[in-house]
């Protein structure tokens, strides 16, 4: 396994500085359809991408947890929002924003109940509904937000929210894996350990601290970040996305199963990737400058 995962890892990093270096280069662009891309167009593409994958590990979990869930209409509310998000102009009055989200919200309520009720069976519609919902709601709303904080700042932003949280990641695993005693929440999470996340949050503060250095020295355009905040936002990005890991996890127990997927060696499924950026993503639009 951890062949894999220092495999996977590595691949998957260099594809995404390749995406975030293109997608800083592009920014804003207007086609001669009137249409205006906002800053974020690869990022907002690789969400769209990466939703479908997420809805069918979804839809897995509620299959072995016996909830009936649309995966169809899970897969085009993400779709749906993660697209109202990115095309919504910044011109828009607050009030129409909110109900294009309402509206999706409604019609993919409505939607998913219609979808399951087809079969003449009613029974688990309520839990089925709601599910699809919720989860289609959780990653969309993720990849949202930070979709909306690209349009503030560079690319490498998102990219060093993205690297702060996986460095916390690794550091848990591998403090963890050689003293790790003592088992966090083990009927959630068997193998956290609270060395682990002392070990992920530190690598987290160091990790946010270097990339603040490189931020304030090579993006004079960026608004500049003290050392001292950089390192509060590294433990406080790595300790939510361990909560964020926490919550996928507590999906996977209830339904069953290890890994989200096997669609990543080493790394398990799409949603054991993305679980920990979930809940950063609200803190980085709402803390970072």
């Amino acid at each position: 396994m951890l062949k894999h995962r220092l495999i996977t890892g590595p691949l998957l990093g260099i594809a995404l500085i390749v995406l975030i270096y293109f997608d800083d280069k592009i920014g804003c662009l207007a086609c001669e359809y009137g249409i205006t891309f906002q800053p974020g167009l690869l990022i907002a593409l690789l969400a769209m991408l990466t939703a479908p994958l997420a809805a069918l590990e979804f839809g897995a979990m509620a299959n072995n947890a016996n909830i009936r869930c649309s995966i169809p209409v899970l897969i085009l509310s993400m779709e749906a929002w993660i697209a109202a998000i990115y095309f919504t102009p910044p011109t828009m009055p607050t009030t129409q924003a909110i109900a294009l989200m309402a509206t999706i919200l409604v019609a993919s309520f409505f939607t998913s109940i219609v979808y399951l009720s087809k079969g003449k069976e009613l029974r688990g519609i309520i839990s089925g509904s709601t599910f699809t919902l919720t989860t289609a709601a959780y990653v969309a709303m993720g990849f949202g937000l930070l979709l909306l904080l690209r349009r503030d700042h560079s690319a490498w932003w998102i990219m060093g929210i993205i690297a702060t949280v996986k460095m916390c990641d690794t550091g848990a695993f591998f403090v963890g894996c050689n003293i790790g005693k003592h088992k966090m929440i083990p009927w959630v999470s068997p193998a956290k350990s609270w060395e682990g996340l002392i070990g992920g949050l530190v690598t987290a503060s160091l990790t946010a601290v270097g990339l603040a250095a490189l931020n304030n020295h090579y993006l004079p355009d960026a608004p500049t970040l003290t050392f001292g905040y950089a390192a509060f936002l590294g433990v406080l990005f790595g300790g939510l996305g361990q909560l964020g890991d926490l919550v996928i996890s507590v999906f996977k127990r209830d339904s069953g199963i290890k890994d989200a997927s096997s669609a990543l060696p080493g790394l398990g499924g799409i949603l054991d990737v993305l679980d920990s950026l979930l809940l950063v993503s609200a803190a980085a639009y709402w803390l970072l400058p």
